[in-house]
Formats: C-alpha cells, sequence, structure tokens
C-alpha cells in the first residue's frame, strides 16, 4: 500500500512561485541583460541603442522593466482572483487544490518582503 502525502499549501504556492518567478520574471530580466551585452547575435541594432545610454539610464531602465515585469505579474495572478470563471488548479495524486483559495492574495505573492520575488528570483539576491 503505497502511503502518499500531499504537498502543504505553503509548498504548493512555494514550487508555484519559484516556477513563475525563474519563467517569468528572471528569463525577462536574462533577455534584457543579454540585448544590453549583445549577446543575442542578430540584435546589433538594439545593442547599439543600449549602450549609447549611460550606465545609470540603463540602470533606470531595467527597473522600470522589472517593475513592468512585477505588475504583468500582478494583473496575470488578479484575473484568478477577479474573475472566478478562470481558476489556477494544482493537482497531485488525483486531488486537486485552487491556487486562490489557498493563498490570502495570490496576485500579491510575487511582490514584497519574502514575496516570491525575493526568495526565488536569481536576480533579487544579485541586489542584496
Amino acid at each position: 500500500m503505497k502511503y502518499y502525502k500531499m504537498k502543504t499549501n505553503q509548498e504548493i504556492l512555494d514550487e508555484f512561485g519559484g516556477i513563475i518567478i525563474n519563467d517569468i520574471y528572471d528569463d525577462s530580466i536574462k533577455y534584457f541583460n543579454q540585448l544590453i551585452e549583445n549577446k543575442m547575435g542578430n540584435r546589433t541594432d538594439v545593442f547599439y541603442f543600449f549602450n549609447k545610454l549611460s550606465v545609470e539610464y540603463r540602470e533606470i531602465l531595467k527597473t522600470y522593466l522589472e517593475e513592468s515585469i512585477k505588475t504583468s505579474i500582478f494583473g496575470f495572478l488578479g484575473i484568478f482572483e477577479e474573475h472566478e470563471r478562470f481558476k489556477l488548479i494544482y493537482e497531485e495524486d488525483g486531488k486537486q487544490v485552487n491556487l486562490v483559495e489557498i493563498s490570502e492574495m495570490l496576485k500579491a505573492e510575487p511582490l514584497g518582503e519574502n514575496g516570491w520575488i525575493e526568495r526565488f528570483s536569481k536576480y533579487a539576491k544579485e541586489k542584496e
């Protein structure tokens, strides 16, 4: 007989948050950094544009990019809180959990102190 304990709500949210931050937040920043560093091969036009900016302006632009990504993730997750007909379901071993129901405010999970970005982003750790 196989005994299997389903993950806790926090483990489920952390797993989902880690994926969101890695696959959306970090990948977007990585792509931006590759553009700035001319590592995209055929995007020299973008590299030259960024190269004309001062280091200070590049940092300002990067800050706005990070805020835009956060706003996009917040808005996307908000869809599931504000429109009940759309669901985010975690399923394990035939059991299902609605992520909106196990979070106090799903759309805010990535933000703030001890949020997903702070805990899971490799770029948030670089700022420390």
